[in-house]
């Protein structure tokens, strides 16, 4: 066996992603173990007698016949697109298909990978569904907030209630940015791989560092939507939980749904503090955001948010700095007024800050301040040194 089918064998069989070669006749050449689970057979089962139009979803055949055929005569060079496979329980497994031609002793055949993608569809479809349903609750949570505001003047809850939508609203879009990125970044890799093999300098360490990578993002992924789901989950009891991994849960959410603004952290301190910290979460998302509108709105060269997480005086400190100009000081003291905002109508209700202050002051026993500095505007934060043992007396007898 020639050294560089060798190199081949040893890289695809131990591959996590699908390989295969299908030849003139429509048949599989190779399989490699991963694609073989991927449907269910052991390699030899499809090898040398199977089509591979045998193993795809009735309704996918025409697409695959024809990338089959643009492929192997040349029309395309290469195809990347997802369909559907069968396995062989019978089952449906969603793939993406990344393939090419190459000629080999006078034979044509088409090279390519597969990755089973059927729990990334089934999120998306689910990711969907949610936003549908966010959208529709949107469409009429203007109305519902003010007659509920002018009936019953219970201004904090509907507040508190409005907020959680808007943030969950603009989570969705930020989950939808993070999966897109990632999942660019595992085509990429792949038609990396691809490259590297048609150019004979597919090395051991590069499948591994490509292998590494892929599992990464996989994994990444996989924890997304678990993330989303518990990010607004209401808290019944205070716990204890670690102020800095809070603060950057926060930080890299938001990261995900901003664009050319560096945001950066600086953690000095890893306290465990008591109390909910998905109250903590809304509270930084409300302010994150402020400072991104500014931004924004302002169009400054090189945009830029730093989060400081620290202890002052006996207190935790949390500090979130923008560099967009500042708050003018002819308002600066009313910014946390209900019903003021320095946005038009169609941007700003003058209810946010009103309820960041609410909630750090009467959930968080803690305090809220903004100022100028010699960039733009700075918010503190700073809140109890509480710990674990602060939780475990609540719990058994009320707060202490």
């Amino acid at each position: 066996m020639p050294i560089n089918e060798k190199h081949f064998r040893l890289l695809t069989d131990n591959a996590m992603v699908g390989v295969y070669i299908i030849d003139e006749q429509q048949l599989f050449q190779y399989v490699n173990p991963a694609l073989a689970a991927m449907l269910g057979y052991q390699p030899e089962e499809l090898t040398g007698t199977v089509s591979f139009l045998s193993v795809i979803h009735p309704d996918e055949i025409p697409l695959l016949a024809r990338n089959y055929q643009e492929r192997l005569s040349g029309a395309i060079p290469y195809a990347h697109y997802e369909t559907r496979a069968l396995h062989k329980s019978g089952r449906v497994v969603n793939i993406e298909i990344f393939g090419t031609a190459i000629d080999s002793n006078d034979q044509r055949s088409l090279v390519g990978t597969v990755i089973d993608i059927t729990a990334r569809a089934t999120a998306e479809e689910q990711l969907i569904e949610h936003q549908h349903a966010l959208e529709a609750l949107n469409r009429t949570l203007e109305q519902r907030v003010s007659e509920a505001l002018a009936v019953s003047r219970e201004k904090d809850r509907m507040v508190m209630q409005q907020s959680r939508f808007a943030a969950m609203g603009e989570m969705v879009a930020g989950i939808a940015h993070q999966w897109r990125q990632p999942l660019n970044m595992l085509g990429l890799s792949v038609q990396a791989l691809q490259l590297a093999h048609a150019k004979g300098a597919l090395t051991q360490e590069f499948m591994d560092r490509h292998c590494d990578k892929t599992l990464e993002l996989l994994k990444y992924m996989s924890h997304t939507i678990d993330d989303f789901r518990n990010f607004f989950r209401p808290e019944q009891a205070p716990h204890p939980f670690r102020l800095d991994e809070a603060v950057q849960r926060v930080v890299t959410f938001f990261a995900s749904s901003v664009h050319n603004i560096a945001i950066s952290t600086d953690v000095r301190t890893s306290a465990t503090i008591c109390g909910h910290m998905n109250e903590l979460s809304q509270v930084m998302l409300n302010i994150l955001n402020n400072a991104r509108d500014a931004l924004r709105e302002r169009q400054i060269t090189d945009p830029a948010i730093v989060v400081t997480v620290s202890q002052q005086d006996n207190m935790n400190l949390i500090t979130v700095a923008d560099n967009a100009g500042g708050i003018p000081e002819q308002v600066i003291d009313r910014i946390f007024d209900p019903f003021f905002s320095t946005k038009d109508a169609a941007h700003g209700t003058g209810l946010g800050l009103y309820m960041v202050k609410s909630m750090v002051e009467k959930s968080m026993n803690g305090a809220i301040t903004a100022r100028n500095t010699a960039h733009g505007a700075e918010f503190r934060i700073t809140l109890p040194l509480h710990g674990i043992e602060d939780c475990t007396i609540q719990h058994k007898g009320g707060h202490a």
